[in-house]
């Protein structure tokens, strides 16, 4: 299934030449391979936000892949009412689509980049991290956005760790796991170049594999693929390529892995970093990922339990660091790590306490511990037939997640019919241009 959404999300966004479509605003290539951008920070943040991978009204059609995922549904109980919350790359569409779903939902902008969204109509704003410079400035520089929630958290923060989990009885004899679509972004020369110093200075070729999710025959990355080919020869000699792997399998590799390997500068909050904590496997990634929008805020919780930062943007840096995150391998803990800071119930509990309709309107409210709440579990049970951690954890979930414009409308109809809003017509979908 992730596989099979990165295809469709990368159909959407690219185009024949390797030029970027569908989206809005600048692409900002000068930041992909180069981590020390001479400009004040202010200007880098405004770069950053002039570009964003929403899913806008003006370029939706029938195959366009948008996202809505509930984390918390709207509850009735006992005569008390609170709103529900979804996570979508396409607020304003949604909003168009069905005008009267903030009546019983609040609304959460992401896009999958390291930019604040654009949506007009979110609520809240998901925006990777807690950076409160950047957040000053933001307000200060869009007075007609200053009133959103930046709320630190993404979709990738919402992984199900108890699904994307180690795999039993699965032995690490994969040096080096890299998870990444073939795009410049991602910088797979250099993690290219890496393995075969590696070779070269310690004398062993590791065990490697890039899975890509795409098949490689759209132009860029037929280049990307030509980079790689540059850096290592035979590429069969160094490194095994495997286009797509499925949902069900992926945490198989996550788990078989020593250590997992993140060699972009610069994008969204990456959800391999996610999944691969979740699976037990230490993660590598250069110190200045996402420096401009961080702030202080770490790349992956935990510290040395979680994994490595590699200290300088360079091939035998990273390759230094593999060496050294591979004879430690034993001492990393990154599951704990993720269960301590990540994972569903610190994602719903963090997003609770950071809205303030919720601490205002949810009964019972204690901060920190909604899963405690005896009006919150009840509710759930009268209006969905499921306690609230089993809807957390999915077990239903075709009313947690579901996609715009290529599911049924029935499942708006059914919130909107338990909680008696009266719409207007549905959208007609097969109208949209194929």
């Amino acid at each position: 299934m992730k596989f099979d959404i990165i295809k469709l999300i990368l159909k959407r966004f690219i185009l024949k030449k390797g030029v970027l479509k569908n989206v809005k605003g600048n692409y900002p290539y000068e930041y992909f391979a180069n981590p020390n951008i001479n400009k004040p920070i202010e200007e880098i943040w405004k770069d950053i936000d002039a570009f964003s991978m929403e899913v806008f009204p003006d370029e939706v059609k029938q195959s366009t892949l948008i996202d809505f995922i509930i984390p918390l549904p709207p509850l009735q109980y006992e005569g008390k009412t609170s709103k529900g919350i979804f996570l979508s790359q396409g607020v304003d569409y949604i909003y168009e689509c069905y005008p009267e779903i903030g009546e019983i939902f609040l609304s959460a902008a992401y896009s999958m980049w390291t930019s604040y969204p654009w949506s007009k109509h979110a609520d809240t704003y998901c925006v990777c991290y807690d950076n409160p410079q950047r957040e000053k400035w933001f307000k200060k520089n869009n007075p007609d956005r200053a009133d959103k929630i930046l709320l630190p958290l993404q979709d990738a923060d919402f992984t199900n760790e108890y699904v994307t989990s180690p795999v039993w009885n699965t032995p690490k004899d994969i040096d080096v796991l890299c998870v990444a679509r073939l795009s410049e972004l991602k910088n797979l020369n250099v993690f290219a170049r890496a393995i075969k110093i590696y070779h070269q200075k310690y004398g062993k070729k590791l065990n490697a594999v890039l899975i890509t999710g795409s098949d490689g025959s759209l132009d860029f990355e037929k280049e990307e693929m030509r980079k790689i080919q540059q850096e290592l020869g035979v590429i069969e000699d160094y490194l095994e390529i495997i286009d797509h792997v499925g949902f069900g399998e992926i945490a198989k590799y996550y788990t078989g892995s020593k250590l997992v390997v993140l060699p972009s500068l610069l994008e969204g909050k990456n959800r391999v970093i996610q999944e691969a904590m979740s699976c037990n496997t230490a993660v590598v990634a250069f110190k200045d990922l996402n420096q401009y929008s961080r702030g202080n805020s770490p790349i992956f919780p935990g510290g040395t339990d979680a994994g490595l930062l590699v200290p300088e943007f360079s091939a035998e840096s990273l390759a230094d660091t593999i060496h050294w995150g591979i004879i430690n391998n034993a001492s990393f803990k990154p599951r704990r790590a993720y269960l301590k800071y990540n994972g569903r119930l610190n994602f719903i509990n963090k997003l609770i306490d950071s809205i303030p309709y919720f601490r205002e309107n949810l009964p019972e409210y204690t901060p920190g511990a909604i899963e405690k709440n005896a009006w919150v579990d009840l509710a759930m049970q009268d209006n969905y037939q499921l306690s609230f951690m089993d809807f957390l954890y999915g077990k239903n979930t075709t009313i947690q997640q579901f996609r715009i414009c290529q599911d049924d409308s029935f499942i708006i109809n059914f919130f909107y019919s338990r909680f008696g809003v009266k719409n207007s017509p549905y959208p007609d979908f097969k109208k949209l241009e194929p």
